[in-house]
């Protein structure tokens, strides 16, 4: 994480995370991330993001935290931004004050399910058996009302086509098409015991979020209220992120030129 979504979630200044942030550096339980500090030239004029080392992962554990140790991977930027954005679910929530909660799987899915959907389904000619596995999520939002949503979000930073003509390569538009089928078999309520659940996606640009949008409103059709988008750059992109927790806050915009307020039930 940086410092200004640790100071976003912990509500303390730049100062005092900085101060705090030095320490457990100092005492092994937090580091520069790999990417940037096996190439710092590369990094110089991007903010820098903490890890935690095994140390520091051990001692939450040691306190009692559930903590999850993220996969190894060599998308830096997009861990990063994963990252960020789930932590906006967190202060949006508290600002909000509804409560966010980590979703578990149905008890009687294998282990080994439940971070993924298993959705079959047919898209340009191919029969798909899908793995579909949520940047974030399954989570859920309780309402002061009592009510619940439950929902997913695909981190998009423009890596992938929108549409492929190769049927083999991943693209935006297969993975739309596998969250309707989703939405349409009730997968989410088979493998996970949820009663509802709204996919967002996020991406780098406003046009790119114009294209998703299109897609959803093409290839949802009868679930494509239950998709939303919003922008969210990366560090690397020059634009200022948007305000502390956006993913709560702030509208998802979907087809139609309609909304999904997150906050409200």
């Amino acid at each position: 994480m940086l410092p200004d979504d640790l100071c976003a979630i912990t509500n303390r200044s730049y100062s005092s995370i900085i101060f705090r942030t030095k320490k457990l550096k100092d005492h092994g339980y937090i580091r520069w991330t790999d990417t940037q500090d096996k190439h710092h030239a590369a990094w110089l004029s991007f903010p820098k993001a903490f890890q935690l080392t095994n140390r520091g992962v051990g001692k939450l554990m040691e306190m009692g935290c559930d903590y999850r140790v993220p996969e190894p991977s060599k998308q830096f930027l997009h861990q990063l931004t994963e990252s960020q954005v789930a932590a906006s679910f967190e202060i949006g929530a508290r600002e909000r004050l509804v409560t966010r909660e980590q979703i578990l799987s149905n008890p009687s899915t294998p282990k080994t399910a439940s971070d993924h959907f298993r959705v079959a389904f047919h898209f340009k000619g191919k029969e798909y058996n899908y793995k579909l596995k949520p940047d974030i999520g399954p989570i859920g939002i309780k309402y002061p009302d009592r009510t619940y949503r439950f929902l997913v979000v695909e981190v998009d930073l423009a890596s992938e086509p929108l549409i492929t003509a190769n049927r083999d390569r991943q693209a935006i538009e297969t993975k739309i098409s596998a969250y309707a089928n989703v939405l349409e078999q009730r997968t989410y309520h088979a493998q996970f015991g949820l009663p509802n659940l709204t996919v967002l996606f996020t991406s780098t640009t406003q046009t790119r979020v114009n294209s998703i949008i299109d897609l959803c409103g093409q290839m949802a059709g009868k679930f494509s209220n239950r998709f939303g988008v919003q922008v969210v750059p990366t560090i690397t992109s020059g634009v200022k992120p948007p305000k502390p927790g956006y993913a709560v806050l702030l509208p998802w915009l979907q087809h139609g030129g309609k909304t999904l307020n997150i906050g409200e039930p």
